[in-house]
This record gives structure tokens, sequence and C-alpha cells, in this order.
């Protein structure tokens, strides 16, 4: 008897006429009753390697925000927020029964609450709550006002933005992708490329900064929206998936020490996830620059904020997760000696390392 994950490697994986992404999240539905509907995911979330424990937080993600989209009826609608929490460690011997709850249709936004149960056991896995808007389009919403204007109509408000400018290493080496260290990793799905340094000790580290380091690499995720039906659907999905890849490995580096396959193996898993699209105009599927910071740990939480922007420098998603972990004394003494060489003993102010 073929497997659910023998059936996405048979059918998605293995079929290059195939939109991996759209495939992997696609669902059907089950029944329908007044604000509650049910889907069923067509298959399986998937470890991000063999042995791990539990299903990867991305996979997540990623289904439970199309399968939320699935009960939206409104082509001119994207999401722009999510919040969801892992309840707990999903499993690849069956696909996700998804439970989704309208909250509420209004003119220009639509709420949604969303529960994945395993099949095979009914345990709760994934919480969900989403939120779109019509047309998160910044482009167009410049366009559309011009035309009032042009018109003479009574303006009501102006399409003001700003942004947040990426750091630093986005201008270091945004120019020179290919020369960065490169990857690809969750079941081939998602590919990085890495500045160098992340694999050497920080130079000059200070142990009391460890909150203000601004850490930076680039991902895609690895597919051809052209064979799928909706490519914007597509990109917001595959950005989703990638929006918990990697990063929380490096807090090594964020506390001075060079990414070795050792000490990446600290204790680590995500509670939440919290994802933020400013616009529509980007291509999960080609290089976008990840910009983070590890603001705190305490009480053994690790809580990082994640800014996402193209090539061009445009901020279109922030992510913020929170994660459960423990770092080995061995790594935090490592950090505390490395602080000490460019700082002298008895310098460490802001950060507790008893609690670290």
């Amino acid at each position: 008897m073929t497997t659910p994950l023998e059936k996405l490697r048979n059918e998605v994986y293995n079929n290059d006429q195939v939109a991996k992404i759209e495939a992997k999240t696609s669902v059907k539905l089950i029944s329908e009753a007044g604000n509650k509907m049910v889907y069923e995911g067509n298959y399986p979330v998937e470890p991000f390697r063999e042995g791990a424990r539990g299903t990867y937080g991305g996979d997540f993600i990623a289904q439970g925000l199309n399968v939320a989209w699935e009960s939206i009826d409104r082509p001119d609608f994207q999401p722009h927020s999510l919040h969801s929490y892992f309840v707990k460690a999903g499993s690849k011997d069956s696909v996700l029964r998804w439970e989704v709850i309208k909250v509420s249709d209004s003119r220009n936004f639509s709420n949604r609450i969303v529960f994945a149960y395993q099949a095979h056991t009914d345990q709760l896995a994934f919480t969900l709550q989403c939120s779109f808007t019509r047309d998160n389009h910044l482009d167009k919403r410049d366009i559309d006002h011009q035309k009032l204007v042009e018109s003479g109509a009574d303006i009501r408000s102006v399409p003001f933005q700003f942004k947040r400018n990426p750091n630093p290493k986005f201008f270091k080496y945004k120019d020179n992708i290919e020369d960065l260290v490169y990857f690809e990793h969750t079941n081939g799905n998602i590919a990085h490329a890495i500045p160098e340094e992340i694999f050497s000790k920080t130079h000059n580290f200070n142990m009391n900064k460890v909150g203000d380091e601004e850490l930076g690499f680039y991902v895609k995720f690895l597919d051809d929206y052209n064979l799928g039906k909706d490519y914007i659907r597509q990109s917001f999905l595959g950005l989703a998936f990638a929006s918990d890849s990697l990063w929380l490995a490096t807090l090594v580096k964020a506390l001075g020490l060079p990414i070795t396959g050792k000490d990446v193996q600290f204790f680590r898993v995500s509670l939440d996830h919290t994802l933020y699209f400013h616009d529509l105009n980007f291509d999960s599927s080609s290089w976008l620059f990840v910009d983070y910071r590890f603001l705190s740990m305490g009480n053994n939480r690790i809580l990082a904020v994640v800014n996402f922007y193209t090539l061009e420098g445009k901020a279109i998603a922030t992510a913020v997760q929170e994660a459960y972990g423990f770092l080995p004394g061995e790594l935090v003494e490592r950090s505390r000696k490395l602080h000490e060489k460019y700082n002298g003993e008895g310098s460490i102010q802001q950060v507790n390392v008893a609690k670290l």
C-alpha cells in the first residue's frame, strides 16, 4: 500500500509538469455547514529532513494559508497577515484534516480561523488565524489614487507608505549572490545563499549587543510557478513555506560563534509564527533577502523578527517567531570567552549568562 509520503513523492516531486507548492498545499472540500468548512489535504506535511522530530513548520504554515484562501471566493483578495501556533509535532504518516471557521467577510477584509488535525489520530497539531484584504497591491493603489485625482473626485485618503531599508549585508552581497555558499534542502524545496562570514567567529564580538546583531542571507522556493494556475498565490505560499527556514539555527552566529554541524544541533522547537505580507509584488521563486535579528532570549524562549526584501530592496513581508530552546553550557562559555577577548573580563552587562 502506498503511504501518503510516497504518494507525494510520486505525484509531485517526480512530476516535472507540476507546480510543487500549488500541489503540495492542495486540499479537497469534505463538508460545509453554516460558517464551518472541512477540508482534507491531498498530501501530508513533511519533516525537513529524514529523522527530524515532527514535521517542518513552514509546511504547516503554507498548507494552512492555502486552506484559508480556499474558503474565500473573492479573486481580488490576498492575505495580509497570519498568526499561527504549533500545538503538537506533525506526522508524515497521514494527511491533515482542516477545519475552517469563517469569522467575518466585509468590504475590505476577510478573516478565518483554521485548525489542523492529523487524520490518523484526530490530534490537533496546528492552529492558524489569517486575514485577507482586497487588493494588497501598492502599485494598484497608487494608480487608482491617480485616476481619482484626474477625475476631480473627492480624495478621502492618500496612499502614503514607508518601509525600513534592508541591513548593510543586503548591499554588500546583492550583486554577488552567485559567490555565496549555496545549498538546497527541506526535500529539495528551498535554496539558500549564505555569506561565508557566518561560518567564522565574529570579530569584535560584544555579548551585550546580541539582540542588536543584524544577520542576513538569501532564500528562494525551488519551483516553476508558470506550471501552476495562479502565480501570485503560489508566490505567497512559497514565501510562507520558506519563512520558517534556517534562520533559527543561526542563533549560534548571533552569539559570535561560527556555524558548524555540531553547534546548530542545539534543541529548539517553534512555538508560534506570525507573518505580515506588505505587498503582492514579489516572486518567492527568485532570490529574496532575509534580514533578521534575535531580539531576546530568556525563560528558554527565543524571539526573532525576520524581514524579507526583493533584490530591489523593497520590503515585502515580515515574520515574528518565538521558539522554545536550550543552549549547551559549553557553547555559551565559548561565546563568553569570545566577548572577553575583545571587551575584557567583567564587561558583560546586559546579558545574564546563567540564564542563557
